[in-house]
């Protein structure tokens, strides 16, 4: 394995990870504790990864811009750990790998890119790996307070999209990396006060050393550290040659749950995931031949 390819799989793994860290720290705070916690830790790792990379900070260009970005990163952050209270992180892993197409969709109806039928096919396995997935061999499991958690991280693939999109538009505005810096940072500067102001600061300083070491985790490790190495990576090998990466997250999340929070593994998690990730490369791959480049691409 060259240097270029542990780049992004070094992320991935944080990544993979990340789900799990999340149930972890959602048994003692809330999503918006959470989620403040980790722009805390993530934008200073952030400032001294542009400082040793000698990027400068200053001026910052499309300052609303970046503020609607940070909003757009917090909500998807929100809405994805509001459904994971009650989803387990295996679930999660293998429902946000069809974020992708939501993406495309979202190129299609905003940015005007073409949407190929085998796109759609894609969707439509993707969409029956999800009901798989959720209904866990019965349609009762269906109903909304059965699976209720299981469509808010749906929910959230829409939010990541959007975020995607949006980033797409503004991307001129400086480095991605440069960019995750001012998001993060506007978004700490936002939510991060309004989340001391509103809770019990006691809470944060008796928290449980399992929650603590996720938060950590979760803040420099799969916020910060993991998207410089990403963005290292992207730079170093052919977009076609990225995606494979991507497959191998929920894996690590599904074994890593098992592990560690005794999540099982049955027959209709595994199934699903196969429909899951045979449509998802399906809509990327082959749709990728008749439309041309998208977002993810970038």
């Amino acid at each position: 394995m060259n240097s270029s390819s542990l780049y992004l799989l070094i992320p991935v793994i944080f990544w993979g990870l990340s789900y799990i860290a999340i149930k972890i720290v959602l048994a003692e705070l809330e999503p918006v504790e959470m989620i403040s916690l980790r722009f805390l830790l993530a934008a200073p790792t952030l400032w001294l990864i542009l400082r040793y990379k000698k990027i400068a900070i200053f001026p910052i260009k499309n300052v609303p811009q970046l503020i609607v970005g940070a909003l757009l990163i917090f909500i998807h952050f929100w809405v994805m750990a509001v459904g994971m209270i009650e989803t387990t992180a295996s679930n999660t892993a293998w429902i946000l790998t069809t974020a992708p197409i939501f993406i495309a969709i979202l190129g299609w109806v905003v940015l005007k890119e073409k949407f190929a039928l085998w796109q759609s096919i894609g969707l439509l396995i993707a969409a029956v790996g999800v009901i798989v997935l959720t209904a866990k061999g019965s349609l009762e499991n269906l109903k909304w307070l059965n699976s209720r958690g299981d469509f808010i991280v749906l929910g959230s693939c829409v939010t990541w999209a959007i975020y995607t999109i949006w980033v797409r538009k503004i991307r001129d505005v400086a480095s991605p990396l440069l960019m995750t810096f001012w998001m993060t940072a506007f978004a700490g500067l936002i939510f991060v006060p309004y989340t001391f102001l509103t809770s019990d600061i006691s809470k944060f300083v008796s928290l449980q050393t399992d929650t603590l070491v996720s938060l950590i985790f979760l803040g420099i490790f799969c916020l910060a550290v993991a998207f410089w190495l990403w963005s290292e990576g992207l730079a170093r090998l052919k977009a076609a040659e990225v995606g494979v990466y991507l497959y191998v997250e929920p894996l690590i999340t599904m074994v890593g749950a098992w592990l560690i929070l005794s999540e099982q593994i049955t027959i209709w998690l595994i199934l699903g995931a196969v429909l899951i990730t045979v449509g998802v490369f399906i809509s990327e791959n082959q749709g990728k031949k008749k439309a041309g480049k998208r977002p993810t691409d970038a």
